[in-house]
């Protein structure tokens, strides 16, 4: 129990240093409005009852020819609309179709998600790119992940066939290797969030995710960090050193810029990043 008690607590105030932000710069003329805060995403779950963020999970969206639909997946005690307020509308506005989905939860109610069993999520996830695929005609689907939703699409690509259906996929602070604030691999002792043990370094899932190398063929990949991340640790673990992915640290392109685990979902500039990756322009 200390250790999820530990956990949230982390969490909660990574996202409390942004409750107070001021709003973020919005695109011109944006067709669909983005959060500009995790603030504006909670309130709008909790009074308007939005389960997905605003531009996602249009089912008649059709990808213009020769592009992808993009899937994202959220993190740990977090969900869609929490997490990608202002991402899904921003790709929507750029002409992407985007689709999300609430994964990992005790119960489809339950406001925080992702806190189920690794290679469960990972089913899940699979199942909704091979909905999103055959909805939308396309050929193949982007995926981005954050966080442990990072963990969750390496884990799919490598051991679920989700490499059948995705060609690209972007990992924004992937717990790809775990993080060391996880007290414990052990499922057995934990009391509600099996993801956490998962994103352990020594749990089952991360050693069978590095066995024979953790990247599979056909797949490019791109991995975007913060130096100031304090919830996946070290930093340095976040990267996938193998052949044909691009790692990148936000402050590599903004060099003063001071963003956490979870701001950079609500950061203008690494948003700015987040589309260009996504649509391969960087």
């Amino acid at each position: 129990m200390q250790a999820l008690i530990a956990w949230i607590g982390l969490t909660l105030s990574c996202l409390a240093t942004h409750l107070s932000a001021e709003p973020l710069p919005r695109p011109d003329k944006p067709t669909i409005p983005e959060s500009s805060s995790w603030t504006e995403s909670l309130l709008s779950r909790v009074f308007l009852g939005h389960a997905v963020p605003a531009g996602a999970n249009n089912w008649s969206c059709r990808p213009s020819h020769g592009e992808n639909p993009v899937v994202l997946i959220h993190g740990t005690f977090s969900s869609s609309a929490l997490s990608f307020g202002a991402l899904a509308p921003r790709l929507s506005n750029a002409g992407v179709c985007v689709f999300t989905l609430n994964y990992g939860g005790k119960s489809d109610s339950d406001w925080f998600q992702g806190v189920e069993a690794v290679d469960d999520s990972a089913q899940e996830v699979t199942r909704f790119i091979g909905l999103v695929k055959a909805a939308t005609g396309a050929r193949h689907v982007t995926l981005v992940g954050h966080s442990q939703g990072g963990l969750v699409g390496f884990y799919s690509l490598k051991f679920l066939g989700a490499r059948q259906d995705v060609n690209r996929f972007i990992a924004l602070a992937p717990s790809v290797q775990g993080t060391r604030i996880a007290k414990t691999p052990k499922r057995s002792e934990v009391e509600y969030c099996l993801a956490c043990a998962d994103q352990h370094p020594k749990s089952d899932i991360v050693q069978s995710l590095r066995q024979g190398g953790i990247t599979v063929p056909g797949v490019s990949y791109a991995v975007l960090a913060s130096k100031n991340d304090q919830v996946v640790l070290p930093v340095e673990s976040q990267f996938v050193r193998e052949p044909g992915v691009q790692n990148l640290y936000i402050q590599d392109v903004y060099p003063e810029k001071t963003v956490s685990h979870s701001g950079m979902l609500y950061d203008d500039d690494s948003l700015t990043l987040i589309v260009d990756l996504v649509l391969g322009r960087r």
